[in-house]
């Protein structure tokens, strides 16, 4: 360990006057900040300062890791009397022990490193060391890829470097619990048989516990099996919409009515879903007739190919991206009907026409297919709250199939109009957005990456890139 390491004050000169000048400019920052200048900002310029702002935010990570890299191979923790550079993080700057064990994972993947002998090794992570470099990534996204190449780091590395750069490459366009699923489709693609959780151990630790109190009222815990969460949530979704104080006259109606209808529920997220399973319940009661979801019966949606339904191997999703095993999609395919809906390499589902204005039951199933919720550009709303918007308004001629229907939710499907954006179908027909001119002057088409990602080929990730 070099001499100065333990010697408090002991930072060289150079190192220093950069710290104070990023302290300085940063004051100078806050104090330009605290005299109004956001005030003479239209909300396009503000977006620019935010991104430009949250750019440099995400580069300081890089600091953090080389002074944690470095304190590690300079045995910091034991001069410190620490077990490890989390321990003298949690203790010298006060972080909780989420934070610091965060910091350091992070730092072992992204930071330089050196061998046994000495010699500069770069990071472990090369693509996402980068773009935490530029500034590209915040460390959140960055934990989430980290963390899922760990599960297959011991396998085929360049199908893992594959995987990274993958990720890195789509971090910029997807929200951290989209992209939480795209890794997890990446791992599954890298290793299809080694991610599964083990069914005996949900099968095992199952249970639903009931007590009624003395109120009358009941009180109870339970964890269920993906198998019948997933049922649950079928069940719930479509009847814990927000209850409002018009109503609406019908998911397509785009009358001045709907469009000024506002949702008022001062419900909670949690009583909502109370709501939803006393409804539930009523309805399995009196007939077992259950509500429309998204314009179809409740019903469970599984994403599998049909190589891998007819091989018995692989590994099928969720709606919402929840792995499940073929065995397991064989069992619920014996007691419900199943609906196979066929779609292209590129995802673009066979045509469906309907002479009806309100696409059908299929057609709404083969728009969850390929749509999977809202497409509109970083939209995340799930396919349950969507509607189903025609292309070319049903007024003006527009039919109804597949190649003039997209999914939105509500906001998008009575804003994006006013606000300047237009929907088309791309040469893979699938559903792309033209921005308004002031916010692209180039107006270049923008496909949700949800759809893109969803019909990545898990068979063979090197093609994903």
């Amino acid at each position: 360990m070099s001499a100065d390491a333990t010697t408090p004050g002991s930072a060289t000169a150079p190192l220093r006057a950069a710290l104070d000048g990023f302290a300085t400019g940063l004051q100078h920052l806050i104090k330009v900040v605290d005299d109004g200048a956001l005030n003479d900002l239209g909300t396009h310029s503000l977006m620019e300062f935010l991104q430009d702002f949250e750019q440099i935010r995400n580069m300081m990570p890089v600091i953090d890791g080389a002074a944690i890299q470095y304190g590690t191979e300079q045995g910091v923790p034991g001069v410190l009397c620490q077990r490890t550079m989390t321990q003298v993080l949690l203790n010298g700057l006060r972080l909780s022990a989420g934070e610091a064990c965060r910091r350091v994972k992070a730092a072992e993947h992204l930071a330089d490193r050196r061998s046994m002998i000495g010699e500069p090794l770069g990071p472990f992570r090369p693509h996402l060391a980068q773009a935490q470099r530029d500034g590209e990534i915040t460390p959140e996204q960055v934990t989430v890829i980290d963390g899922a190449l760990r599960k297959v780091d011991h396998l085929d590395p360049a199908q893992v470097d594959a995987g990274e750069k993958l990720l890195v490459d789509n971090a910029a366009k997807l929200d951290v619990s989209t992209l939480r699923l795209v890794a997890q489709q990446v791992v599954d693609a890298i290793d299809p048989d080694g991610t599964l959780p083990e069914e005996r151990e949900h099968h095992r630790r199952r249970f639903v516990h009931l007590r009624q109190r003395s109120d009358g009222s009941w009180h109870g815990e339970f964890r269920l099996t993906p198998e019948l969460g997933q049922k649950l949530q079928a069940l719930l979704e479509p009847l814990m919409r927000p209850k409002t104080t018009q109503g609406r006259i019908a998911a397509d109606d785009d009358t001045e009515l709907n469009r000024r209808t506002v949702d008022h529920d001062d419900r909670s997220q949690g009583q909502r879903r109370h709501d939803a399973l006393e409804d539930a319940v009523d309805r399995q009661l009196r007939s077992a007739d259950l509500p429309e979801s998204g314009g179809t019966p409740t019903t469970l949606l599984i994403h599998l190919s049909y190589q891998e339904f007819i091989s018995g191997q692989g590994t099928g999703r969720y709606a919402d991206g929840t792995p499940v095993s073929v065995r397991t999609i064989a069992e619920l395919a014996g007691e419900a009907e199943v609906a196979w809906c066929v779609k292209s390499r590129t995802g673009a589902v066979l045509q469906l026409h309907r002479s009806r204005r309100i696409a059908s039951p299929a057609q709404t199933l083969a728009l969850i297919a390929r749509d999977g919720g809202c497409s509109f550009p970083g939209c995340t709303t799930r396919p349950e709250w969507c509607e189903r918007h025609h292309i070319v308004a049903w007024q003006d001629g527009g039919s109804t199939n597949l190649d003039n229907l997209t999914l939105l939710c509500r906001y998008h499907h009575h804003n994006f109009e006013q606000r300047g954006w237009t929907c088309q179908l791309n040469p893979d027909r699938l559903p792309v957005w033209i921005p308004p001119p002031w916010i692209d002057r180039h107006q270049r088409p923008i496909l949700n990456p949800r759809i893109t990602i969803s019909n990545w080929d898990p068979q063979d990730p090197l093609d994903l890139a």
